[in-house]
């Protein structure tokens, strides 16, 4: 082969590889917007990082797991625009007002950039129930009571996870997974100081905020969350996030469903969103596979879809590679490299 042939192949090579990273460039895919409260969020809980939580030092993938690739895989397919990660606070930062543990963040971090580069939100939830590690009685104390821990500590640990992930467009705060012991003034103090650390760290992202009494939508009145937040501004980009299940009680702990739940528990917060201009999202929702229930879950995903004036969407309840598949609310697939879709999954892909 002489001299001129090779540099025409090799112009010939150079065209396609030019061609080719043109192609690449006008194929790549456009950046999330800075998570806010027009985003649509078709999410769900992707369980295991919470397990095991007060246990500072837990091995992880023996007494606690993050999700893999393949999951979040299998939800984008399913048009998920987001996922909900519970996780343990006390793991991620062991010693009050400390620095955080950089292992544990950095599992978090492959979860954000994952879900980053397949177009999705994740939100990050510290699964606590409104508790936080004493490293001093190490132990769990209630944040913002007066046998508990200061409120400020709430603040330090969201400044500290904010600045981490201020850059982070794909990221949503969650302030507290289901704060129960506290009154609603004293949970929205410690939210307050939450809220004052995310922005203090530059974090412009969306926030979550949960109400007390495990932040159910159909006691948000009775509960006096109604009262606490009604005409909240502050804090830029922000919304509430309630829980609410379909049995009897709204415990998620039943696999009966109560017809006609979906309307008496959401119609009074929807309209007290409306009210106060303010955008709802339900970070807890699940209902079993008997009829009754698929019948109510269809209820519950029209009733999202149709007010979306107030309701940025839903997190199901839950799935996970170590949710066991017997557990009555599982959405994720036994086999996820051949996936059979549960039941659950065509209301929330039809509806909303």
């Amino acid at each position: 082969m002489n001299t001129l042939h090779h540099f025409s192949r090799y112009l010939a090579i150079l065209a396609t590889g030019l061609a080719i990273a043109s192609g690449a460039a006008h194929a790549a895919v456009e950046p999330l917007p800075m998570s806010n409260t027009s985003i649509k969020l078709k999410a769900i809980n992707l369980s295991g990082a919470e397990y095991s939580s007060s246990q500072i030092s837990a091995l992880v993938n023996v007494k606690y797991t993050y999700p893999n690739n393949a999951e979040i895989d299998y939800y984008k397919s399913k048009g998920f625009t987001a996922i909900r990660l519970p996780f343990s606070g006390p793991r991620l930062q062991p010693v009050n007002n400390g620095e955080l543990n950089g292992a544990e963040l950095a599992r978090i971090r492959a979860v954000v950039d994952y879900a980053a580069s397949k177009q999705m939100y994740v939100i990050l939830d510290p699964h606590d129930y409104g508790s936080k590690y004493d490293s001093t009685s190490k132990s769990m104390k209630l944040i913002g009571t007066k046998t508990g821990l200061p409120t400020s500590q709430l603040g330090n640990f969201w400044k500290r996870l904010a600045l981490a992930f201020r850059s982070d467009p794909n990221v949503i705060f969650g302030i507290m997974n289901e704060p129960h012991s506290q009154t609603a003034a004293e949970w929205k103090a410690a939210a307050d100081y939450a809220i004052y650390g995310i922005r203090k760290a530059g974090a412009k992202q969306l926030i979550l905020i949960p109400g007390t009494n495990w932040t159910a939508a159909w006691a948000w009145e009775k509960s006096g969350n109604a009262a606490q937040w009604a005409g909240y501004t502050s804090g830029g980009q922000i919304a509430f996030e309630v829980h609410q299940y379909l049995d009897s009680d709204s415990s998620g702990t039943h696999s009966s469903c109560s017809t006609g739940k979906t309307a008496r528990a959401l119609d009074n917060i929807s309209a007290w969103a409306r009210a106060n201009k303010v955008k709802l999202f339900l970070g807890e929702t699940g209902w079993a596979q008997n009829a009754t229930c698929l019948a109510e879950g269809e209820a519950m995903t029209k009733y999202i879809g149709a007010n979306r004036d107030v309701w940025m969407g839903l997190a199901y309840w839950s799935g996970g590679k170590w949710v066991s598949q017997s557990y009555m609310f599982m959405l994720t697939p036994s086999n996820l490299a051949a996936p059979v879709d549960k039941p659950q999954m065509k209301a929330i892909v039809e509806n909303f």
